[in-house]
């Protein structure tokens, strides 16, 4: 007989036949056994369940979620429990990591592990948030989650354990229930402030609810609630709480939506106090300081996010705050500035951050293109305030020796290359097909005049063009002929110089669009 430790997921469902198949597929393998506990499913999600071998059972909604997690874990009989839920899927690439976790543990209760929040269910989006919680923990007769909503079992534990170790893992769950299709067929926001101002009536002011409470005023847009409430649950709850860190972030993000940015600062310093490596704090910071016209301030707060790097693993974050969305944050103030050359590389140390999206990739290429037809742009720099420059910016006709290099000078490989290279090959594909779609509609402005609109050889495409697709080519189609125009202008001198700003600025607002009708040609 094997001592392998074994595995119970558990789960709680109502009507998730959609979701369903996904998350059981990406935790069959890893699982023993799995518990489902249906709660009045009208649909075919009880059957569903049963093809993967689920033990079932219907039990009645009583509004309240501790309750009918806990009824799962009667059930279960193995050494150790997985929580999940049917809009959430165990990573493929962890699976291995979480048996590793099962094997050893032995000094451990329980496992943080990182679920990534997910605005889309292609396997390529980025998260929107990770949040760290504990999902994973041993099978024992005491362990019983408590609360009506956003329950919890780590305090139970620490109560029957106080010496009990948990750990935290690499280890990541995709949430997709953030989707806003899933979000209101659910009747999710309203459902859950129903039951958090319930559990405040029934079991006191607790912090925690009265943060979670908060954050549901936040995404119902009531700020003055939930800053009201935030307050309220700050005032009584310790450096120490799990959630400290995050409910000082939801209050300067309240103060900020209001106008109130001094204040938002000052949240976001109190909390650094407590909380120096967060680096979400001095992201904020940042926009705060931009907010009041402090470009200096928000700039040093920005590369001290940059500094820092992504947070330990026990914070709350959002995907890429200090990794490629301060880089690119501050390439859009160089290119504002005109600082091209800043821009570029600001832009190119954002693609260090695999997770960096495809949008940057391509302003980057469209950036370093534009640069090399326009050299003298590269180091200019205005004296005067925008537009207000006098110098003036004269045009070079690239030779095929200066053609833009895959590596910069000291023989490395750009970024944006070992970005690219680590695509799959269709994303691959897409890409370059794009990127010939972006070309600039002329390389000589004093050619402009007979320049044919650029043809890029498209690839195959099902039959039809949707409505949407249509309107995205339609739009395409006129940032082209605005490029045109600008080339035209650029053969002026006296609009030289404002018509090449705007040529280096402007097509990096249109890379989604673009992105958007190629894949959509393809899909």
């Amino acid at each position: 007989m094997s001592n392998k430790p074994r595995l119970s997921t558990c789960m709680i469902v109502k009507n998730e036949a959609e979701l369903l198949p996904a998350c059981l597929d990406s935790i069959c393998e890893v699982s023993d056994e799995i518990i489902v506990m249906d709660t009045g499913s009208t649909d075919a999600t009880i059957d569903i369940a049963k093809q993967y071998g689920a033990h079932v059972e219907v039990i009645e909604w009583k509004q309240h979620f501790g309750d009918a997690r806990n009824e799962a874990l009667k059930l279960a009989t193995g050494d150790w429990i997985l929580s999940i839920d049917a809009d959430e899927r165990l990573t493929k690439e962890d699976t291995v990591l979480l048996r590793s976790l099962l094997d050893g543990s032995h000094e451990y209760e329980g496992w943080f592990l990182q679920v990534e929040h997910f605005l889309s269910d292609d396997e390529d989006a980025v998260p929107i948030s990770i949040n760290p919680l504990l999902r994973l923990f041993r099978n024992r007769e005491a362990y019983r989650f408590e609360g009506a909503i956003h329950e919890q079992i780590a305090p139970v534990i620490l109560r029957e354990r106080p010496e009990a170790v948990f750990g935290i893992s690499r280890c990541r769950i995709r949430h997709l229930g953030y989707q806003s299709h899933i979000v209101m067929n659910k009747n999710k926001i309203q459902r859950n402030i129903a039951l958090l101002e319930h559990t405040l009536e029934t079991e006191g002011r607790e912090p925690f609810h009265l943060f979670n409470l908060a954050v549901e005023k936040l995404r119902l847009g009531s700020i003055e609630e939930a800053l009201s409430l935030l307050i309220e649950a700050k005032a009584i709850t310790p450096s120490s709480a799990t959630f400290a860190h995050l409910m000082i972030k939801y209050e300067a993000m309240a103060l900020a939506a209001i106008g109130r940015y001094e204040e938002a600062l000052a949240s976001c310093r109190s909390g650094l106090r407590f909380y120096p490596d967060y680096s979400d704090l001095y992201f904020a910071m940042a926009h705060y300081e931009e907010a009041l016209g402090q470009r200096k301030a928000a700039v040093a707060s920005l590369k001290r996010a940059i500094e820092l790097g992504p947070p330990p693993n026990h914070y709350h974050t959002e995907s890429g705050l200090a990794t490629y969305r301060s880089h690119a944050k501050l390439a859009s103030w160089a290119l504002e500035e005109r600082r091209w050359r800043e821009a570029e590389e600001e832009l190119e140390l954002a693609l260090k951050d695999a997770h960096c999206p495809v949008s940057t990739w391509l302003a980057v290429h469209r950036l370093q293109r534009l640069l090399q037809h326009y050299s003298t742009a590269a180091d200019w720099t205005p004296r005067e305030p925008y537009l207000q420059g006098q110098e003036a910016l004269t045009i070079h006709r690239p030779s095929t020796s200066s053609s833009q290099s895959a590596v910069n000078s000291s023989g490395a490989a750009r970024p944006s290359e070992s970005w690219l290279l680590l695509q799959s090959q269709e994303k691959q594909r897409l890409l370059q097909y794009t990127l010939e779609l972006m070309q600039p509609l002329d390389a000589h402005p004093e050619e402009a005049q007979s320049s044919p609109m650029p043809q890029a050889e498209e690839p195959p495409s099902k039959s039809g063009h949707s409505p949407e697709l249509t309107a995205l080519e339609s739009s395409l189609q006129c940032l082209r002929l605005a490029d045109g125009a600008l080339a035209r202008l650029q053969a002026h001198d006296r609009s030289q110089e404002l018509a090449i700003a705007i040529r280096l600025i402007c097509p990096i607002g249109a890379m989604a669009l673009t992105l958007a009708e190629a894949r959509g040609r393809i899909q």
